[in-house]
């Protein structure tokens, strides 16, 4: 278990197989505010062979991406995003699913198997950020489940919009929502590449693990 600290708030990840899911198990979680406040999200990395031998990662379009109510900040959400990465457990082969739509920021549709989702990009109503959404078209649970990336705008009342330094944006998940992990990279690759997101070179973008008692 690692704690890593964020802009005063503290964020706990863990790594380890779980029995039950038959499958390496991701988790990330909040725990500065009350119990069940969020951020929690968690990464599934199923095994291939659960019953015979070492874990086998199966290929990445495997991977569920189970998201529960709460934010993130970006940099946090980006660190724990590389320790899964660099683990070497996320896998592709040939006629893997790992393309899953054309990378525009705005009124896009993707479709991964057998569902579909959509991707928006705007200005808040209030004018005080940049939004990029993902959301499931006809989704198979009756909730209002999305996530979003927010980006602040530093002059919300002046003209264009301005981004503030990538450290301020935020990953906020609405509902309780499995997503094809996939489908969740290739929305934080649309994200980024849509250049709103500016460096900020007091963080470069990556929190700092606490010390191991």
């Amino acid at each position: 278990m690692n704690v890593w600290a964020h802009d005063g708030l503290l964020y706990e990840v863990e790594s380890g197989y779980s029995l039950p899911d038959d499958a390496w198990r991701y988790e990330l979680a909040g725990i500065s505010g009350a119990p069940g406040t969020g951020p929690y999200l968690v990464v599934l990395i199923p095994d291939a062979t659960p019953d015979d031998g070492p874990f086998t990662p199966k290929r990445a379009e495997h991977i569920r991406t189970v998201i529960h109510d709460g934010r993130t900040p970006w940099p946090v959400l980006l660190r724990f995003v590389d320790l899964i990465e660099g683990s070497g457990d996320v896998t592709h082969g040939p006629g893997a699913t790992s393309n899953v739509g054309t990378p525009t920021s705005s009124n896009d549709t993707w479709q991964f198997a057998d569902r579909r989702f959509a991707v928006n990009s705007y200005r808040t109503g209030d004018r005080d950020a940049w939004c990029h959404e993902l959301y499931e078209v006809a989704p198979r649970t009756s909730g209002n489940n999305s996530i979003e990336v927010r980006i602040p705008d530093v002059r919300p009342a002046d003209g264009p919009f301005v981004a503030a330094t990538a450290d301020r944006a935020t990953f906020t998940a609405h509902g309780a929502w499995t997503l094809p992990w996939p489908v969740f990279r290739h929305f934080l690759d649309v994200v980024e590449a849509a250049g709103d997101l500016v460096a900020d070179a007091t963080t470069a973008g990556r929190p700092k693990p606490l010390p191991t008692p």
